[in-house]
């Protein structure tokens, strides 16, 4: 058997590590070069840009990009961060003009309050991003998690990126539908990919009568009393070797959590085809292989 999170870590250390051609960033907005920096193949293991910011002062608007390392065109390791030097006025012109003015040894202390600086800029810029953060389309891919346990909601660590967005964004718009049987379809057909049939009012065993109904030791089930108001079967179309043990707990976790509390509901699968073992040993004929072959 192979180890899924080794594979996972081959798969990123083998991405992290391939060739890439720098795209030109000088000019952009610091944002903006972030994007095309990811899209370009500069990003860390959790989607974030691959860039290193270092503020200087320049003939420019804030926060536009002034210089890049490396330059555009070259072909790097993907893994080595991208150092852009972002224009950006310094603090020190707040301070008295013996501490504002351009010289070596007003240098040191502009360099020390970049430090600061770019992490207020960071700050401000998360709280300016509140309304994008709290979208799941648009909010960044390890915000995912923290906005799913606002919503009380449970994301797959397996599922890749789009379905847990697409969980997000559909799940809470179902709570004022919860526990009908459109709500449980639609999460149902989320979670798996295709159709489960539900049928209402119905129930797999039949009551339990000896010798009428059920053969004690090979057709009999005791079962509680049940009220076929409060009971459904939910029928998956793929036999029950299409899933792991794992994921058929995952199902059973869904349609518990949806569920309304008061109903009992029975999980059934479609019955694998038998495989025909009936293979010819012999055939006669002008194709049949002779003995001396």
């Amino acid at each position: 058997m192979v180890d899924s999170g080794n594979m996972r870590g081959a798969r990123q250390t083998e991405r992290r590590s391939r060739k890439v051609i720098v795209p030109e960033l000088t000019g952009m907005r610091l944002r903006d070069a972030q994007i095309v920096s990811v899209q370009a193949g500069f990003a860390t293991a959790d989607g974030q840009p691959n860039v290193q910011v270092r503020y200087v002062e320049a003939y420019a608007d804030d926060f536009q990009v002034v210089a890049q390392v490396p330059l555009r065109g070259q072909l790097v390791d993907s893994a080595a961060p991208i150092e852009l030097q972002v224009a950006r006025k310094s603090w020190t012109r707040f301070l008295p003009q013996l501490y504002s003015m351009a010289n070596e040894e007003n240098a040191l202390l502009q360099q020390f309050l970049w430090m600061f600086q770019q992490i207020h800029d960071k700050t401000a810029h998360t709280i300016d991003r509140v309304p994008e953060l709290l979208r799941p389309l648009s909010t960044d891919a390890h915000y995912l998690p923290w906005l799913a346990s606002w919503l009380a909601l449970h994301l797959e660590t397996d599922w890749s990126e789009t379905q847990k967005r697409q969980w997000l964004r559909v799940a809470p718009a179902l709570y004022n539908q919860r526990g009908t049987k459109h709500s449980l379809a639609t999460l149902l057909r989320m979670y798996l990919g295709f159709d489960a049939e539900i049928r209402e009012n119905v129930w797999p065993f039949e009551p339990f009568r000896v010798g009428v109904a059920s053969e004690i030791g090979v057709s009999s089930t005791i079962l509680p009393p049940l009220n076929l108001a409060h009971c459904f079967v939910v029928h998956l179309p793929v036999p029950v070797g299409h899933f792991t043990n794992e994921q058929i707990v995952r199902i059973h976790r869904v349609i518990l959590a949806e569920k309304p509390a008061h109903t009992m509901y029975y999980l059934t699968f479609a019955e694998a085809e038998a495989e025909d073992d009936a293979t010819p040993f012999l055939t006669i004929g002008d194709d049949a292989p002779s003995a001396e072959s």
